[in-house]
C-alpha cells in the first residue's frame, strides 16, 4: 500500500509557486500609480496587509477612528433636507444620523472617501457636503436595510466598496434620477 501512494505520489504534479510579474512600470513607491499596479499583481486584500504591516499605527488610528465616530450619536438629517429626501426616494429617513464634525472628516479621509454610510449613518468628509453625495449616500442607507452588501476588506475588517461593484453603480444611477426631478 506505502509503495503504491509513493508511486501515486511521484507521479501527481508537483505544485509550483505562482509567479506574478511584480516589475511592471516603473513607479516610485507608495504613488498612485505603484499601488495600482500592485493591486493588479497581488490583488486588493495582499495591498492592504502589505500597507497594513507597513503602517499598522496608523491602521490603529483608522479603525478607532471609524469605530468612534460610529459610536457616536451624530445628528439628525435637517428637517427641511430630510423631508425633500424622503420626498424624492419615498422613504423613511427619520433615524439617519449625519455625522460631519472634524473626526467624522478625518475617518472618510482615511477611508479615502468623500463620505460614506455604515447602516444608517452616513460620515460626510471634505468636499461631501453636497446633494447629490447625500442622495448617493441615503441609497446606500436604503440597500443596507435590505440587507448585507458587498464590500472588499481592507485589511483592517473594514469593509470597502469599490466604484465599479453593482452596489455603487446603484447609488450612483439612483442619485442622479432623484435629484432630476425637482
Amino acid at each position: 500500500m506505502r509503495e503504491h501512494d509513493n508511486a501515486e505520489r511521484e507521479s501527481a504534479p508537483k505544485a509550483r509557486p505562482v509567479e506574478t510579474d511584480t516589475t511592471g512600470p516603473a513607479t516610485a513607491p507608495g504613488s498612485a500609480a505603484h499601488v495600482l499596479h500592485l493591486q493588479r499583481t497581488l490583488g486588493n486584500a495582499a495591498v492592504a496587509r502589505m500597507i497594513g504591516a507597513q503602517h499598522s499605527d496608523d491602521a490603529q488610528v483608522q479603525r478607532s477612528t471609524v469605530h468612534d465616530v460610529l459610536r457616536s450619536p451624530g445628528q439628525a438629517l435637517d428637517t427641511s433636507v430630510r423631508t425633500d429626501m424622503e420626498a424624492r426616494f419615498g422613504a423613511d429617513f427619520s433615524n439617519v444620523r449625519l455625522h460631519t464634525d472634524t473626526t467624522a472628516q478625518r475617518s472618510a479621509a482615511e477611508l479615502g472617501a468623500r463620505a460614506y454610510t455604515s447602516g444608517n449613518h452616513i460620515v460626510v468628509g471634505s468636499g461631501g457636503a453636497d446633494n447629490h453625495t447625500l442622495a448617493h449616500e441615503l441609497t446606500h442607507v436604503l440597500q443596507q436595510r435590505s440587507g448585507p452588501v458587498a464590500g472588499t476588506d481592507n485589511g483592517d475588517g473594514l469593509k470597502v466598496s469599490d466604484p465599479s461593484d453593482r452596489f455603487e453603480r446603484e447609488a450612483e444611477a439612483t442619485a442622479r434620477r432623484v435629484l432630476e426631478n425637482p
